[in-house]
């Protein structure tokens, strides 16, 4: 049966919001590091994300702004679960599930995350939550309003600060890894952890990343599951998605076609699409528009076979256009319709597509053979789970915008605003509101790049990147591999995030490394 959990669904879609060369802009003085002083720990009960029994909850008062300690202090709160196995215990794991935005008490403290047994069992696990979000100081945010349309279409970012600094006046500009890296480090002074070894995926690979360049000497393994381009920060990245996601559905559907006899789908990837689209249509009330997968020859019509694949091929070439005909069409006869209101189309975009040990429940839930777990939340845990969606991607914009070094490209203002104001496609409105600029327009940013350097480290890190990750592209790798002389290891298959995904031959790979720091092997098999 497939049943995301609500746990689950938002561990996994705030690590799925994600992630041009250009000149360095200028950045302020690094900052001091605090004093060398134990911050105290004020231990609480766990949120109900956190459900192990052995989970500890805490947080400690920090800094706002760590180069000007007099400008206030928030708090940063933490969630540890103690090694299963005390008698076989190597120390503390600090982890990330990316964003950035992701709930790091549901990360590491939820067992719906499959970590591999040996880390339960031989790490204290430790999620530092970010500034920003519920369990730290969050931001408090009003909805972004303003009667100027230009305004609320091409200057996000500045609407999005506007809206937070009114509650949190001289807060906002404080979310940068420059300072979540710094309340790590008062986390582990807390803890009083001489060292600790790192697991950071997707934006968690560039938060440990320069957490290990400023403390090598308090960082032993490091793990970069799923690594992003720091040079791409951050509308480069939010634009490089477009097509990976792409591919990735195109390879979720072919998954689904070359298993035909077991799913009864389709036996080519766009036959699975019309199944797909069709019931997409029945949720929202118009049919999705996200990119079609190429035409095969099974694909045309029954008498047009002997077009072959020139006839296939004009198929492909038009596809674009027809799915965006047939949309407008039934727009047209249904004005309120959002595609977007579909469940099935938002839970293949932020589930199901990066997350290839969900395929064949997908599959499942797609022809009706094990249906998904229909149970509906409660109004009033609805609303809740609602409210912290929007706080989360306010935290995300803030962050994202005080420290994005690519501008946007202007080619994509018209993908932007179909995508945004006439279609509510999942698959594009993020990435073109960032990749046009729009995001973070009217803002500057804070900070530039943090500086990432392994040179230091006596143990060279780990990163693992998958030649079909949609959210973390492989042809950008090296800009996070070569500053932190990273150990890769390419997994051939689709997906993002692969340790503690259930791939099984990765997670040996990662445990053998966290436990000797060697690695022994540059490839891996994708789950798929």
């Amino acid at each position: 049966m497939l049943s995301f959990s609500s746990k689950l669904a938002a561990t996994l879609g705030a690590a799925a919001l994600t992630i041009g060369i250009t000149a360095p802009i200028a950045t302020a003085a690094p900052a001091p590091a605090p004093q060398a002083a134990k911050p105290a720990i004020s231990w609480e009960d766990c949120p109900e994300q956190v459900d192990i029994d052995s989970a500890e909850c805490g947080r400690i008062e920090v800094p706002t702004y760590y180069d000007n300690p007099k400008a206030g202090t928030i708090s940063v709160g933490f969630v540890r679960v103690p090694a299963a196995n005390p008698g076989a215990r190597r120390g503390a794991l600090f982890t990330n599930p990316g964003g950035p935005s992701g709930d790091a008490y549901g990360w590491a403290g939820n067992t719906a995350v499959p970590w591999p047994q040996a880390v339960r069992d031989e790490w204290d696990t430790i999620g530092v939550q970010p500034r920003g979000l519920p369990g730290s100081t969050p931001v408090k945010c009003d909805a972004s309003a303003t009667s100027d349309p230009l305004q609320e279409s091409f200057q996000v970012g500045k609407l999005t600060r506007d809206a937070c600094e009114k509650h949190t006046p001289g807060y906002t500009n404080s979310l940068t890894t420059a300072n979540t890296l710094q309340d790590w480090e008062m986390v582990r002074r807390a803890l009083g952890e001489e060292k600790i070894d790192i697991a950071g995926t997707s934006y968690g690979t560039y938060l440990g990343s320069a957490y290990a360049t400023k403390y090598p000497e308090h960082t032993g393994k490091v793990l970069l599951d799923s690594g992003m381009s720091p040079k791409l920060a951050w509308n480069g990245i939010f634009a490089s998605q477009q097509r990976g996601y792409e591919k990735g559905l195109h390879d979720l559907f072919g998954f689904i076609a070359k298993n035909d006899a077991k799913y009864h789908l389709g036996t080519t990837p766009l036959q699975v699409y019309e199944k797909w689209s069709q019931k997409v249509a029945r949720e929202a009330g118009v049919r999705p528009t996200v990119l079609p997968p190429n035409a095969k020859i099974g694909d045309l019509p029954l008498g047009l076979e002997f077009a072959g694949q020139p006839g296939a091929d004009i198929m492909t070439a038009t596809g674009p256009l027809r799915v965006q005909a047939e949309f407008l069409s039934q727009k047209i006869h249904n004005p309120n319709a959002v595609q977007a209101a579909s469940p099935l189309l938002n839970m293949t975009r932020l589930l199901v597509v990066p997350t290839p040990s969900q395929w064949d429940a997908f599959a499942k839930h797609l022809n009706g053979s094990e249906p998904m777990d229909a149970e509906q939340a409660d109004p009033d845990a609805l609303q809740k789970q609602q409210e912290s969606f929007a706080q989360a991607i306010n935290m995300q914009n803030l962050i994202v915008c005080n420290e994005n070094t690519v501008p946007g490209n202007p080619l994509l203002y018209p993908s932007y605003l179909w995508s945004n104001f006439v279609t509510a496609d999942p698959f594009t409105q993020v990435n073109s509101l960032y990749g046009s600029g729009a995001g973070c327009g009217g803002r500057a940013p804070v900070t530039g790049q943090a500086p990432l350097d392994g040179s230091k480290l006596a143990t060279k890190p780990l990163q693992i990147q998958a030649t079909g990750d949609p959210q973390t592209p492989y042809q950008y790798h090296t800009s996070l591999s070569k500053p932190m002389q990273s150990h890769v290891v390419t997994v051939h298959g689709p997906g993002h995030a692969h340790f503690a995904s259930q791939n099984k031959v990765v997670d040996d790979i990662g445990v053998h490394y966290l436990r000797t720091g060697e690695v022994t092997t540059t490839d891996a098999p994708g789950l798929i």
